[in-house]
């Protein structure tokens, strides 16, 4: 009877324990997990990204379009697959020649730069265009992400 006394006081002293120790854990779990997402959203970003500009090539090496066409192309690829405006999407196509899609030789090389900023793809909506004014407590970490954080994709393909 003695020990049963005993463990009964020590856990009546130790109530509450468990929810000190979720307090300091929970923050540290939580950033683990939202950097485990948004290191996921960025990877498949950049996969999309890389697709978009290897489709633009595939379009481009046939010499049957525009430069515009293909950003064109491009575009639509990139805003419906990822869900941005054309807007924040950079691309640009050219030559190794300097000559336009059509008038490049055959096996002339065709490079297709697809490019977007990370700002705009996070799921962390501090990081995002938003807020602003004397009191974001978001805008010191938003200057550190400024336009040279990009996702981008280059594929080169030989003229047909």
């Amino acid at each position: 009877m003695f020990k049963m006394m005993r463990v009964r006081r020590e856990s009546r002293q130790r109530r509450g324990v468990a929810a000190v120790e979720m307090a300091f854990v929970f923050p540290i779990f939580m950033l683990l997990v939202l950097g485990i997402i948004e290191f996921g959203r960025y990877l498949m970003v950049g996969q999309l990204v890389t697709n978009a500009a290897r489709e633009g090539s595939r379009l481009a090496i046939r010499g049957t379009v525009t430069e515009e066409e293909v950003k064109q192309s491009v575009l639509d690829f990139v805003t419906s697959a990822v869900g941005v405006d054309a807007g924040q999407v950079s691309v640009e196509v050219s030559t190794e020649s300097g000559a336009t899609i059509q008038a490049a030789e055959s096996k002339d090389p065709i490079t297709v730069n697809v490019g977007i900023r990370f700002v705009d793809v996070t799921y962390l909506p501090f990081l995002g265009e938003g807020g602003g004014g004397a009191d974001d407590p978001f805008t010191g970490l938003r200057a550190q992400h400024d336009a040279d954080k990009w996702i981008t994709g280059v594929s080169v393909m030989r003229k047909e």
